[in-house]
């Protein structure tokens, strides 16, 4: 199922939940079921940003600056039109950081909290 169609069928869920009245149990199956297919998306979008950020280090021999990280997405990613890459799955902004001699780069979400340096923060690194 692509991720619009996850989204969807989760989101039916959670009204015909609220709307049926379903236990407490059930709506907690649905936020960690919600919860795992966000961690999921996100990942895969960080895949996806990674494998083409490596590609364009090896053709060009560089990464994009910090500072054009959401344009160089943009382009990169043109057919998208789902949703805005530069934003992670809660609505966030990925964290893109190069190293000082710019040949690497870290790439972050903070996961559901929001909040930098917790268990739930994802990361990758490249190339």
């Amino acid at each position: 199922m692509n991720p619009l169609g996850a989204s969807a069928a989760l989101l039916i869920g959670s009204v015909s939940a609220l709307y049926l009245e379903v236990p407490e149990q059930m709506l907690t199956i649905y936020e960690e079921s919600l919860l795992a297919a966000q961690q999921v998306m996100t990942a895969g979008d960080m895949h996806s940003m990674s494998v083409m950020l490596g590609a364009r280090y090896i053709m060009d021999h560089n990464l994009p600056a910090e500072d054009q990280f959401e344009d160089w997405l943009r382009q990169a990613f043109q057919e998208n039109n789902i949703k805005d890459l530069a934003l992670d799955h809660w609505g966030r902004p990925y964290l893109y950081r190069l190293s000082d001699d710019r040949r690497t780069y870290q790439l972050s979400s903070l996961g559901p909290d929001g909040v930098a340096g917790t268990s739930d923060d994802m990361s990758i690194h490249g190339p």
